[in-house]
């Protein structure tokens, strides 16, 4: 568990360090409208599926510690 956690840790810690470029910048474009976040909704997808299963397999364990 404690290696599945280091994983999912540094790639977390990994793509929150690149740097994100939310739009480029275009002359014609009012500068007040709010950026797209489109590119990157599937990193979010993945990192609260991979949350989430952790957190259900915890449940699971707590409750009933004989299947381990």
């Amino acid at each position: 568990m404690k290696k599945i956690f280091i994983i999912v840790l540094s790639t977390f810690i990994s793509l929150l360090s690149t740097p994100i470029f939310a739009q480029l910048e275009d002359p014609g474009a009012d500068p007040d409208t709010p950026a797209p976040i489109d590119s990157y909704v599937w990193v979010l997808l993945v990192i609260g599926l991979i949350y989430v299963f952790m957190k259900l397999r915890t449940f699971a364990l707590q409750r009933n510690p004989s299947s381990d």
